[in-house]
């Protein structure tokens, strides 16, 4: 009897690589808002200006994901894995000995980002080939990775920050990814052979209106979802008074949480509802959840907000890659779709944050504007998904009778 590949133990070698992946990158950008608020005391910059190093990263994750994304299709996958993984490490050791702005830039926001951009994009590209039936929760158990190192970080500020300062502090965090890097590179395999060259975007794949509204529906949600991340630890500061180890908690707490945000919605998508009607709902949620946070005024009320905003916002951000590869129908293509798709979102995650400092700024302090910001465009993303979806059901409809 052949064993169907989703059960071979190289199938689940990829979630755990995967997982160890996501935490290096998304755990550790998801944390910044630990380094957003140092940065602000011992640089005496502003918070939209220190947002700048965090929303590097991400731009660079996404952004360099168009050409490892291509990479992955022409069989470079373990070649980007090995620079991905060693772009991480130098970048995380060299930010502990960074003292000025321009350092922590370079180090933190371009070295590190480039590490994450070759690293993501393979993964997310060769994980679901794996996997048919329970693609879904594959990759959710891969991105809680996110949860677990956006976890994990801040806890090794939270308990170190004060007895060894900054330098040793981030030392210890470049130790854990150089630990996960190692196993990363060991586990970490293409199932699909290399395909002949391709162009570097397939203008093709927005011919497809389910996946042109999903492009459009990616930039929109991601140009909001990550100011929650980047600011609740300095709201939590500069609004409610909190100290620095409440802040912190406040971002382990949100990112903790999305242990059940991204296994549970995948669970479902999985055996009832398919991955992008399960996204819909959870992505609508966190953009009504951030014009929530205009309510929010209290200790409290900020640590139950977080819970409720770091479920639906994991399982956003889970449910978003799985759902790129479920609207290919090629997977010969999914590299390279993956990977425009990231290069539209890293316009987004590079602009967001800092847009939300500024609109920070204009309210002198009062976090209105950046609230309005990301909940109506987060709203818009929710549509854009929701027209995808109806889209992608018609012309599977018709499908039948063109037979």
């Amino acid at each position: 009897m052949v064993i169907s590949a989703e059960y071979s133990f190289a199938a689940w070698a990829q979630v755990v690589a995967g997982h160890l992946v996501i935490f290096n990158c998304w755990g550790y950008i998801t944390s910044f808002g630990f380094f957003q608020s140092y940065y602000v005391q011992l640089l005496d910059r502003s918070a939209s200006d220190v947002a700048w190093i965090g929303s590097m990263q991400m731009f660079l994750l996404n952004f360099v994901g168009v050409f490892s994304g291509r990479a992955v299709d022409l069989g470079y996958c373990r070649l980007c894995l090995m620079l991905g993984c060693s772009l991480q490490v130098i970048g995380i050791f060299t930010t502990a000995y960074s003292t000025q702005y321009w350092q922590f830039f370079l180090s933190q926001g371009v070295c590190s980002g480039l590490g994450h951009g070759l690293l993501f994009a393979p993964i997310v590209s060769i994980l679901p080939t794996y996997f048919k039936k329970k693609r879904a929760f594959a990759v959710s158990l891969a991105t809680c990775g996110a949860a677990t190192g956006g976890m994990v970080f801040p806890a090794i500020a939270y308990t170190s920050m004060t007895k060894y300062g900054f330098r040793w502090t981030v030392l210890i965090m470049a130790s854990v990814v150089t630990f996960n890097a190692i196993i990363i590179v060991s586990l970490a395999r293409p199932r699909i052979q290399a395909r002949k060259a391709r162009s570097l975007f397939d203008a093709s794949a927005f011919k497809e209106a389910p996946y042109s509204f999903f492009a459009l529906g990616s930039f929109l949600t991601l140009w909001g979802i990550y100011f929650a991340y980047f600011y609740v630890g300095i709201y939590g500061r500069t609004v409610l008074d909190f100290t620095q180890r409440t802040s912190l908690l406040a971002i382990i707490v949100m990112n903790g949480v999305g242990i059940f945000g991204r296994t549970i919605p995948s669970l479902l998508a999985d055996r009832y509802f398919g991955i992008l009607h399960s996204l819909i709902p959870v992505e609508l949620a966190s953009g009504v959840l951030l014009l929530g946070w205009i309510g929010v005024n209290s200790t409290g009320g900020l640590f139950g907000w977080a819970v409720i905003y770091g479920i639906c916002a994991n399982a956003t951000q889970s449910l978003f890659p799985a759902s790129v590869g479920d609207l290919s129908t090629d997977p010969t293509r999914v590299g390279t779709k993956v990977g425009m798709i990231l290069g539209i979102v890293s316009i987004s995650c590079f602009t967001g944050p800092p847009i939300g400092g500024r609109l920070v700024a204009l309210r002198n302090g009062d976090y209105l504007y950046a609230q309005l910001f990301g909940g109506f465009t987060m709203l818009a993303g929710g549509a854009a998904y929701l027209t995808s979806a109806v889209l992608k059901n018609r012309a599977l409809k018709r499908q039948p009778s063109q037979v």
